[in-house]
């Protein structure tokens, strides 16, 4: 199994709903630091069955990232497709704390089951994460050095 994928994200014109601020800075370049750039995410592997790769994948943009959007905590989605599997698409989505990663098995609700269960043959596997995000010119510490490289 490869560890390439791609990422699908997709801009609407017109933005929908209230996107998490950390989400906005990250990938618009706000330099609104009003919270934290750490978020916890849940990542969920499902392989499609033959064929429904791409519905599964508008599925989980769509329907289930809707369902996702009326759970406390929810701060975003993201669908990965394998490129050397396309039947494997693998969920993350984004949590304030890390309890409402761990704890909200969204993939095992009947309204989700119920969405997805025409489109997987099975869902592989599940982990959680701490995801940070890059720190903005503003929450960064200048590391000055007399070669003026920084270094980790």
């Amino acid at each position: 199994m490869s560890a390439h994928g791609f990422l699908e994200l997709h801009a609407p014109a017109k933005p929908t709903g209230n996107p998490d601020p950390r989400l906005v800075r990250m990938f618009l370049g706000s330099n609104q630091d009003t919270e934290a750039a750490n978020l916890n995410a849940r990542a969920v592997e499902f392989i499609a069955k033959a064929g429904r790769e791409q519905h599964l994948r508008n599925c989980m943009r769509r329907e289930v990232a809707e369902f996702l959007k009326r759970q406390t905590g929810f701060a975003g989605i993201f669908v990965l497709t394998s490129h050397k599997e396309p039947r494997l698409i693998r969920v993350l989505s984004l949590w304030d704390s890390e309890s409402q990663a761990t704890e909200n098995r969204w993939e095992d609700s009947s309204a989700v089951r119920k969405l997805v269960a025409a489109l997987i043959d099975v869902r592989v596997k599940v982990h959680t994460y701490e995801a940070e995000l890059p720190e903005s010119a503003a929450t960064s510490p200048r590391t000055e050095e007399l070669s003026g490289a920084r270094t980790c």
